[in-house]
């Protein structure tokens, strides 16, 4: 016998997993306008579902969202292009959400090497 109650409490619940988790992808949760931010490298993931970065500014430590696999690869960004300890500078769009240190990177530089993960999103 099917129980109704826990399948749609399960759907539900596959639902707002899956909107949870595609929260961060895409653009909509981050503000339109470029930001630029200088910090230390705490910590580099290449893990999915994008690499990213753990970045100390100012005190703070920010989130840095990167591009996807295939865009980061092909911004020339790869494991060994930069170590915890590493100055970096983060051109990109911060959360729209101002208590959240999270911000997805456009550019990321690093001792004057430029990675463009989205070079069409950077004004001339």
């Amino acid at each position: 016998m099917i129980n109704y109650p826990l399948v749609l409490a399960g759907v539900f619940a596959s639902g707002f997993l899956a909107t949870t988790a595609a929260s961060h992808h895409g653009w909509s949760w981050a503000e339109g306008e470029l930001s630029e931010m200088t910090g230390t490298i705490q910590e580099i993931s290449f893990a999915p579902p994008h690499p990213s970065l753990v970045v100390e500014v100012d005190g703070q430590t920010w989130q840095v969202d990167l591009g996807n696999p295939n865009q980061t690869q092909r911004s020339g960004f790869a494991q060994g292009s930069a170590v915890a300890g590493d100055e970096v500078t983060i051109l990109g769009n911060r959360s729209l959400e101002e208590s959240e240190n999270l911000i997805k990177a456009v550019r990321i530089t690093i001792d004057g090497q430029s990675y463009d993960m989205y070079p069409e999103r950077i004004g001339s």
